[in-house]
């Protein structure tokens, strides 16, 4: 028989006005209830029920209400559990009782809706620890947080809260994890076959601490609540599903959310809180994330940029490789006059030697490229054309050989600079040919010389935006160089260290969600990842992934977004990167080089990147995601407030939606006030027919003109829907200009069913794809 536990409230008389008798009689919205003989314990609440068990607090099933869905089954250990360093031992609370020396016990608090049990280890053994959960019930949701005392003997290296989560593998329908930009949707035959993708955050490889799913026709989320000031919590976090026989296996899956640590002996812990949400959607709890740690009060990308950000916001990223095929510094000024404007002129291996040799040591430039004066002039003459320059920067990463590496060895040890492991020996690691050291951003040498080189720019060549490369990307590590704080905050380090800079237009490779607050935009993810080294395919299983916007939802207002800054697999020159970034509100990328074979910035691909950058690129960039839904398996829809974007990632047939054909591997990008339409077509245009083949088209509107610009693509006859303003028995005038701007004339037309239909040229074979202009009578 189930006992309802009850708190009475005894307090000083009051008015019947005062009393809502129905009220007092009704049941409490979160009970909790006893079960003795079942051995068990439960909360219910109207979004969910949870049963842990009496004896020790394992959780035993969460069900959702009030369809009683099972979502999880039990967990691979007893609520909580930790692990020591250097030692196989193991210490949760499936080693504690109600009655052994290793004491469980566990109390109700109606008032507040909080179970706490409590895990007081044996004080005569020479190894115990005594813990406590907080578990603290809402009506969708509820939290867990653990405080650890370690009496170990040994640091305890890690802290697992909630141990591992068994659920159900056949009711998921999808899961969603924070690996690699933008984030991925996990389909169901990764929690079916043997599959892991278990991924430390923060880094490359986890963004958020946040995990999602779709089970049992409801859902179910994840999460740490643990906003600024307090230091961030690393973690290794994702699902699990194992070989036969291993305690993730078969029917069930994990989910693993364990934390990384180091808990003196002697000391105590205490976690953030872990909330699971139930029954909203992937969209409603990464909006719940953001909230609950604070990202949304983050400033806008709109605001760290300033009165400049429109600009931006219509500028690709133009990557110059100096040692492609470029010509020295001195000379880039007419190549420059060939650029889009605006864009952002990206120089990389400008530094002294081979990539990477001097890092970070990168002026004056390689003598072979310039002097530091012809850098200066070029970005004058950048900026004389309306671009913004931003260069490649490493300062997470030290070559051994580096001329700053080589004066401070000079001094002392690399204690002064290097991040130490738990022996004490500095952290190095191989890159390419070289070595170098990952340094503490704690370091007072390593934040003297971020210093001097951020002021060395400013003086000697000053840039607009300054690119880091590795810090969003590199592996989190413990740090046990002195002047850390402790030896979990090397991320801490890097935002304290970056965030004085905060308004000179930072960048980094990569990113995870506190950096948002001074960075102003992220470079890279899941596409580079998949294209260099198939990572999704090992992690996930081919077929078992998908990209989904999770850190779009997240942070597309905080952060621009672009692909990685120096990978040429995902610059924008073939379809479907160009309709990837249009689908996940990517800015675009190009790659400036130049050899016999090959004039980049002759290709029409530049004049696509310049064109949809310039039109599209006001309605997404800065702008909320506010939606990502499946239209069919193979076709995507993106809602940003005032954009819509229709994606096919089919790889044969088009889509057809509205009279629109959008080619495979194509995208329909609509304004919802008729402005603009932009995307990559074939079959038809608004209804009407195209010539063969994938046209890319942009077609623009305001009050006065319509302007119409195929660059790439086939000459074919086009429809132009007229505005409703456009009196039908007006004529519409039509004028062609060439890529300079200058009119080649008029062009015959005529007006059918409400549109301007007309012969419309792609790019010829000596240059770019001309525009054209209609204007009313």
């Amino acid at each position: 028989m189930a006992v309802l536990s009850t708190l009475a409230f005894v307090g000083p008389p009051t008015s019947g006005a005062h009393v809502d008798e129905q009220a007092a009689k009704r049941p409490p919205a979160i009970r909790f209830i006893q079960e003795p003989k079942r051995n068990r314990i439960r909360i219910v609440a109207p979004g969910y029920e949870l049963a842990l068990s009496n004896k020790n607090g394992s959780l035993l099933s969460l069900l959702s209400r009030p369809d009683h869905a099972r979502l999880l089954a039990g967990q691979n250990g007893c609520l909580w559990a930790a692990r020591a360093d250097g030692v196989t031992d193991y210490v949760g609370g499936c080693t504690y009782t109600r009655t052994g020396p290793n004491r469980f016990s566990y109390r109700w608090d109606r008032k507040t809706t909080t179970l706490t049990l409590t895990y007081a280890g044996d004080p005569s053994a020479p190894h115990h620890a005594t813990a406590t959960v907080d578990l603290a019930a809402g009506r969708t949701f509820f939290d867990l947080k653990l405080t650890l005392e370690n009496h170990w003997q040994h640091p305890l290296w890690s802290a697992i809260l909630p141990a591992d989560l068994f659920a159900p593998s056949a009711s998921v329908q999808a899961g969603y994890a924070p690996n690699f930009l933008p984030g991925v949707r996990l389909g169901p035959g990764f929690f079916t076959g043997v599959h892991e993708n278990v991924l430390t955050y923060p880094g490359r490889w986890g963004f958020a601490d946040y995990l999602g799913l779709d089970l049992a026709n409801t859902h179910l989320a994840l999460y740490s609540v643990n906003p600024e000031p307090a230091p961030i919590h690393p973690i290794e976090l994702g699902f699990v599903h194992g070989v036969a026989g291993s305690g993730c296996s078969g029917r069930t899956f994990c989910i693993t959310h364990s934390f990384n640590t180091w808990i003196a002996d002697g000391t105590t812990w205490t976690s953030p809180v872990v909330r699971l949400r139930v029954g909203e959607t992937v969209d409603q709890t990464l909006a719940d994330y953001r909230h609950d740690n604070g990202l949304d009060l983050y400033p806008s990308v709109a605001d760290k940029l300033g009165g400049k950000f429109a600009q931006y916001a219509q500028a690709p990223l133009i990557k110059a490789d100096v040692r492609k095929g470029l010509p020295p510094l001195a000379q880039w000024a007419a190549d420059l006059r060939r650029l889009p404007s605006p864009a952002i002129l990206h120089p990389v291996r400008f530094q002294p030697g081979a990539f990477d040799a001097t890092d970070p040591d990168f002026l004056p430039p390689d003598p072979a490229v310039g002097t530091t004066e012809d850098l200066r002039s070029m970005i004058d003459a950048a900026h004389g054309r309306g671009l913004f320059v931003m260069p490649y920067l490493n300062v997470s990463w030290w070559n051994v050989d580096s001329p700053t590496v080589r004066d401070l060895l000079a001094k002392g040890n690399a204690a002064q600079f290097a991040a130490l492991d738990n022996a004490g020996k500095p952290i190095v690691e191989p890159y390419h040919d070289f070595s170098g050291y990952v340094v503490s951003p704690h370091a007072p040498a390593v934040r003297d010389r971020v210093a001097a080189l951020m002021n060395q720019w400013q003086t000697e060549a000053p840039a607009d935006c300054y690119f880091f490369d590795q810090i969003g990307a590199r592996a989190w590590v413990r740090d046990f160089n002195p002047a850390a704080p402790d030896p979990l905050s090397y991320g801490d380090g890097w935002l304290s260290l970056m965030a004085p800079y905060a308004n000179r237009c930072l960048m980094v490779e990569d990113g995870w969600d506190r950096l948002a607050r001074s960075f102003s935009a992220f470079h890279g993810g899941l596409l580079v990842v998949q294209r260099e080294t198939a990572d999704q395919d090992y992690l996930y299983g081919a077929g078992n992934w998908q990209p989904f916007p999770l850190a779009a939802f997240l942070l597309h207002d905080k952060v621009l977004f672009f692909q990685h800054d120096l990978s040429e697999l995902t610059m924008t020159r073939d379809d479907e990167t160009l309709a990837w970034n249009m689908a996940f509100g990517y800015m675009l990328s190009y790659s400036w080089e130049l050899s016999p074979d090959d004039d980049t910035l002759a290709s029409p691909w530049l004049d696509v990147v310049g064109s949809y950058q310039h039109a599209v690129g006001p309605y997404v960039a800065g702008q909320p995601l506010q939606g990502y839904t499946y239209i069919t398996p193979d076709v995507t829809q993106t809602a940003f407030p005032n954009l819509n974007v229709v994606t096919n990632w089919g790889a044969v047939d088009p889509y057809i939606t509205n009279g629109y054909g959008i080619a495979p591997k194509g995208f329909l990008a609509r304004s919802s006030d008729g402005a603009l339409v932009a995307g990559t077509f074939r079959g038809t245009f608004d209804g009407f027919t195209l010539s063969a083949g994938t046209h890319h088209l942009l077609v623009s509107q305001t009050p006065s003109a319509i302007v119409v610009h195929q660059p790439l693509g086939a000459d074919t006859h086009l429809a132009v829907k007229l505005p409703p303003t456009w009196n039908a028995t007006q004529a519409v005038t039509a004028t062609e200009y060439g890529a300079d701007g200058q009119s080649l004339g008029p062009v015959a037309g005529h007006v059918q069913s409400g549109h301007f239909v007309f012969d419309c040229a792609g790019p010829s074979a000596s240059g770019f794809a001309p525009t054209y202009r209609l204007t009313a009578g």
